[in-house]
């Protein structure tokens, strides 16, 4: 198997360091968010899911993410202006594929947003007055109405990435989402101090501990459902695919654990092997459907 070359977009302007893209079987444009991207602060220690991908064919991604980088930002071209170039500007392409790294940093930055003043239709958590009952479980704290301003929001990006692919020479190449594994809300930041993301939030709103694992995995798998109700819709997201984590085991990090443990580096992030679990499965996914699509 082969182990994918990844490129940052600068170098397809550098000559000592471009890559010839003629010469490999799979030509893909990456974007995302530290899915993508984390293993480059630490990369002796970290990883990432790119990092990890195998492939039957040889394969090259040249990589536009970020950590941090939500939906919005990939399709605003203020903000993204090389993704959006190698899509439809000066240096656009055919590209065998796009894979998306996208939906986690816009939901960890939905549930940032804290209840003062905020309507429960724009905020994903539930002050305690309005926790519905014990019976609901997890779901007790969680707003639906804010679940449902987030589905559109993501919905109408997504809209606006498939005008993007299709503006230019990639229009209908195959679009690839990935599902999120399931992190335990701990006081585990990244490097430099980033973090921790969704222990701040279940703080905030003064959800119990014991309630922190049900929580995450509630919202991680809304957040899936979503995400795989985009790519079955294949009249309004043309050639999408959603791979789905759920299935695949995972080791949760420890309660109250502060670094590395389970198969993660830290709260949100994946370590080495978390990240090998996902990516292997994923990689070989891709590469079937572009395969089939060729004929």
């Amino acid at each position: 198997m082969n182990k994918i070359e990844i490129h940052p977009p600068s170098d397809l302007n550098t000559p000592d360091l471009a890559p010839n893209l003629g010469g490999f079987g799979l030509r893909l444009l990456a974007e995302g968010d530290s899915w993508f991207t984390v293993g480059a602060l630490n990369p002796l220690k970290n990883a990432n899911l790119l990092f990890e991908m195998r492939f039957a064919q040889t394969a090259v991604a040249i990589n536009c993410a970020t950590p941090g980088d939500t939906l919005r930002r990939m399709v605003d071209t203020r903000r993204d202006p090389a993704f959006v170039d190698l899509l439809v500007g000066k240096g656009k392409r055919a590209w065998d594929g796009l894979l998306l790294s996208c939906g986690g940093n816009d939901l960890i930055d939905a549930l940032g947003v804290r209840a003062d003043g905020v309507p429960l239709h724009l905020r994903l958590l539930r002050t305690a007055a309005e926790w519905g009952p014990q019976a609901d479980g997890a779901a007790r704290y969680l707003s639906d109405a804010g679940w449902q301003t987030f589905s559109t929001y993501l919905q109408a990006n997504l809209d606006a990435m498939v005008a993007l692919r299709d503006g230019g020479p990639s229009k209908g190449a195959p679009m690839f989402l990935h599902g999120y594994a399931i992190p335990t809300p701990r006081p585990a930041p990244a490097e430099l101090g980033i973090g921790p993301w969704l222990l701040p939030s279940v703080q905030a709103y003064g959800i119990p501990e014991i309630d922190y694992e049900a929580v995450a995995a509630l919202l991680i798998g809304r957040l899936g459902k979503l995400l795989a109700s985009c790519a079955a819709d294949v009249a309004r997201y043309p050639n999408l695919h959603f791979f789905d984590t759920a299935q695949i085991p995972v080791l949760r990090a420890a309660k109250g654990s502060t670094g590395e443990s389970g198969d993660w580096i830290n709260e949100i992030h994946l370590n080495r092997d978390g990240c090998r679990k996902l990516a292997v499965p994923w990689a070989a996914e891709i590469e079937r459907v572009i395969v089939a699509q060729r004929g």
